[in-house]
Parts: C-alpha cells; sequence; structure tokens
C-alpha cells in the first residue's frame, strides 16, 4: 500500500549523506514517536522538519529567500 503524501506540494528528492550514528538516532526517535501517533513517523519527516526549523531561523535573521529557477 502507497504511503499517503505528506508534503503537498511540488517536491524534489535529494540524497543525503549523514553519519549512521546521526540516522540510528533519529530512527530511534520515529520509532518510539510512532507508537504513540495514530500515523506513520519518518527519519525523513525530522529531517523536513529540521530544514522547515532552520529556513525559519534564516529568514527571520537575513529577510526571506526567494525560489529562483536558473
Amino acid at each position: 500500500m502507497p504511503s499517503s503524501i505528506k508534503v503537498p506540494e511540488t517536491t524534489k528528492t535529494y540524497n543525503l549523506l549523514m553519519k549512521e550514528q546521526q540516522y540510528d538516532k533519529l530512527a530511534y526517535m520515529a520509532h518510539h514517536m510512532q507508537k504513540s501517533s495514530l500515523e506513520q513517523v519518518a527519519v525523513a519527516d525530522f529531517i523536513r522538519d529540521a530544514i522547515d526549523i532552520y529556513l525559519e531561523s534564516y529568514e527571520d535573521e537575513n529577510g526571506i529567500v526567494e525560489n529562483q529557477k536558473t
């Protein structure tokens, strides 16, 4: 069964190289959060949330970042 769409916007795929220890911690967190949640929780959810937090912080400090297609 396909998973539900978690990002209701146009998306891009990015292959991320990260430390195994980082991934293992996120996988552990996702597993435990999923036990108390009514929906699937994945490592990718944490990564997307972290990116949103980073972008919001950057924009608070430096102004809005405009998407520019080159």
